[in-house]
């Protein structure tokens, strides 16, 4: 995985669009607007995309019910896993394992079927906390972090300086989030809003694997980047 790029139900229709670009992963973004049973859009869109992509759904509360809920009417799209943003801690990623074993179970589906790529930045404490992340759950696939919500957790007015260099905190959160992925021998996807050539090339100098992406327009110049 070298490239995973964010989409909602609402770009469903774009459909044609989306597969398109070879080789790059989706993270499927909730929308309350959707449905109330169906956060991720009509699951028959979600299957279709999913046979050109691995697909994987944004959890944004750490709940049981609501995780179950939200992932139930998806279990025929074969989604790769999960995206969680509220991850602050082991114990987050422990109880997720054990929630996603249930589900497993409920659709006869093997154990440990679904992944997790623990997103960093809602929760600054995160940084601090997930730095040994071996052996905690073999579902864990990649790490990534998101510049814009640490931002607005910090307060920050801005997170890189004129030479679109990322300023101390945020430059801490990338190598906090490149050092806990390669110590447990994960993905690890490094953030850059609308990134530029030499965002991408700083990236893959520093040993990321990949980036976050929103735009379908990034995905070609990003998988050049980190396919070199």
């Amino acid at each position: 995985m070298n490239c995973l790029l964010n989409v909602t139900a609402s770009t469903f229709n774009k459909t044609e669009e989306l597969k398109a670009p070879g080789n790059v992963s989706l993270a499927i973004l909730p929308e309350k607007s959707v449905s109330r049973f169906e956060s991720y859009g009509p699951p028959g869109a979600l299957a279709e995309l999913g046979k050109n992509h691995d697909l994987y759904l944004t959890l944004n509360e750490p709940s049981e019910c609501t995780i179950l809920s939200m992932l139930k009417p998806y279990a025929h799209a074969k989604p790769r896993g999960v995206i969680t943003t509220f991850t602050k801690s082991h114990a987050d990623i422990e109880r997720l394992h054990a929630i996603l074993s249930i589900y497993e179970a409920e659709h006869a589906t093997q154990d440990c079927t679904l992944k997790i790529i623990p997103e960093l930045g809602r929760h600054p404490v995160a940084f601090h906390n997930l730095m040994n992340l071996s052996d905690i759950s073999p579902r864990l696939t990649a790490l990534t972090w998101n510049e814009e919500a640490l931002k607005r957790a910090l307060g920050s007015k801005t997170s890189r300086d004129n030479k679109r260099d990322l300023l101390p905190p945020h430059q801490y959160a990338q190598t906090q989030c490149l050092f806990a992925a390669k110590s447990a021998h994960l993905i690890a996807l490094d953030t850059a809003p609308n990134a530029t050539p030499e965002d991408l090339e700083k990236s893959a100098a520093l040993g990321f694997s990949g980036m976050v992406t929103n735009t379908p327009e990034e995905v070609h110049q990003i998988q050049q980047a980190f396919s070199i």
